[in-house]
């Protein structure tokens, strides 16, 4: 009988040794029968219309402009992409003039509107500032689908019309007075027009700020109703924590907001930074101009000089 089980015991175990050492079968691949090719089949692709922004991003913008250092993501416009080209185009905001400075931008862009439209200065303008910088302008062709693009209304990529954007207001100038109402703000340091303007010390001068709110998405916002008016002054160029806070008033008769600054607050010899906050009653926060990242010139610019 001992035998007996140990026969029985002796094939279960060569049974599962033998079942143990055979190669499992690999399940099938539902996909191993799709042939996936590797040409392009289609020999005739369909060409997008020259006078939509995914053509003109295809056939213009990205070939001819989107070089290295250049409008490739280094500075706007950014003609990367169909998207960037476009929300770095239409309605994105610019305060350029032409070479010349005779004619005044607000938009790179405006639907229906080469003339007010700086990208059309840009390719048309008959100066040397004409766009692409490499010396080799567009041909006609590639104008004339631009232009006929902005014309149609500037639609992205879907076919959209653009809306208008609600931008906050727009500083665009200044000048001082003094106590007799004399322009003072002509003199500047050194002579150099954007260098800060100088005033006498312990003195009320008068500041006249020109803003303007032309970009509403409904309708611009008057002067007369902004809800708020102020600006702050600094001894620092970039930093205005601890500054000087003085609310402004509007002026209806010249129609414009002006603060009041006693030069006495500082001693001789200091030169004061201002910045300019103005609320249209349509945003959370107020627009300040200059800026941190403002060029360097607005910032010595919006500035005067205690003697």
């Amino acid at each position: 009988m001992r035998i007996k089980e140990l026969f029985y015991c002796f094939i279960a175990v060569w049974l599962l040794c033998a079942l143990s050492c055979k190669e499992t079968e690999t399940p099938e691949n539902p996909y191993d029968s799709i042939d996936y090719p590797t040409t392009n089949n289609n020999p005739n692709p369909i060409e997008p219309d020259p006078n939509t922004i995914t053509g003109l991003h295809k056939n213009i913008f990205f070939p001819k402009c989107a070089n290295p250092g250049c409008h490739d993501g280094t500075f706007e416009p950014d003609y990367r992409t169909i998207q960037s080209t476009f929300s770095t185009l239409v309605y994105q905001e610019v305060n350029l003039t032409t070479v010349d400075n005779i004619k005044f931008f607000n938009y790179r862009v405006i639907p229906g509107d080469t003339g007010n439209s700086f990208l059309f200065e840009r390719i048309t303008t008959s100066t040397p500032q004409f766009m692409p910088s490499n010396g080799v302008r567009l041909p006609q062709s590639d104008i004339d689908h631009i232009k006929t693009w902005i014309q149609n209304g500037a639609r992205d990529q879907f076919g959209n019309s653009p809306v208008k954007p609600d931008l906050q207001p727009n500083v665009l100038g200044y000048w001082a007075l003094d106590p007799g109402g004399v322009r003072i703000d002509t003199i500047r340091q050194n002579n150099v027009p954007y260098m800060p303007f100088i005033t006498p010390a312990s003195i009320f001068i008068t500041l006249p700020i020109l803003v303007l709110d032309t970009a509403d998405g409904t309708a611009a916002t008057l002067p007369a109703n902004f809800t708020s008016f102020s600006i702050k002054c600094s001894t620092q160029k970039d930093d205005f924590t601890n500054a000087t806070i003085i609310n402004g008033s509007y002026n209806s008769l010249y129609t414009v907001w002006q603060v009041i600054v006693n030069t006495g607050f500082w001693s001789s010899g200091t030169t004061v930074y201002f910045r300019v906050y103005v609320n249209d009653g349509h945003h959370t926060t107020d627009a300040e101009f200059p800026r941190n990242e403002s060029l360097d010139y607005y910032k010595t610019y919006f500035a005067f000089y205690v003697q």
